[in-house]
């Protein structure tokens, strides 16, 4: 019992666990692959499940080197809805419209795309404040909010029944359909 208090009770990093990081961090970005990879491996092999990705952001900060992903302004943030709210008073979806203002870069595309939904989930004042800013320029003003209408596009999933009793009535009449046809079929 005491062990585990004493493992969990460690601080600072070794130079050993530094080099195990540096190591896996390397190989990941030479392989392409997410950071996490790099997370998930030197926290097992460090036996630290909760502080290797923060221990390299900090230690990375530290060093001076370049953030891990650059915030948004209040200028970015706004335009970004100016321009994907235009769009979709177009028709454009926010997936299309966000990959044309990446210019094709799907990672940035992503990075507009997750920052959008941000923004309408985080800061309906902002998104109110770029409709307003729309609609005195004259421009369609589009609800984020409002329900989507049913449009083009793969239909929704028909609704179950919630009664039981008739979720079942109607398996066993399928069932009986299909029954009947594999009757006539060996007929």
């Amino acid at each position: 019992m005491e062990q585990a208090i004493t493992e969990r009770a460690r601080t600072g990093w070794n130079s050993a666990e530094e080099a195990l990081l540096s190591e896996a961090v390397d190989r990941c970005r030479a392989a392409g692959t997410p950071l996490k990879t790099a997370f998930t491996e030197a926290a097992e092999r460090t036996g630290r499940p909760n502080s290797v990705r923060n221990h390299y952001y900090a230690s990375s900060k530290a060093a001076g080197a370049a953030p891990a992903f650059l915030p948004f302004s209040e200028e970015e943030s706004l335009s970004l809805l100016k321009t994907v709210l235009q769009a979709r008073s177009a028709g454009e979806s926010v997936r299309a419209c966000t990959l044309r203002i990446a210019q094709g870069d799907t990672r940035r595309m992503l990075r507009y795309q997750n920052k959008y939904r941000a923004l309408l989930k985080n800061q309906p004042a902002l998104v109110d404040r770029a409709r307003q800013e729309l609609a005195a320029a004259g421009e369609p003003i589009f609800d984020p909010y409002a329900p989507s209408p049913i449009g083009p596009g793969r239909p929704r999933k028909a609704s179950v029944p919630a009664d039981t009793e008739a979720l079942i009535r109607t398996l066993c009449e399928s069932l009986m359909e299909l029954f009947r046809r594999i009757d006539r079929v060996e007929k």
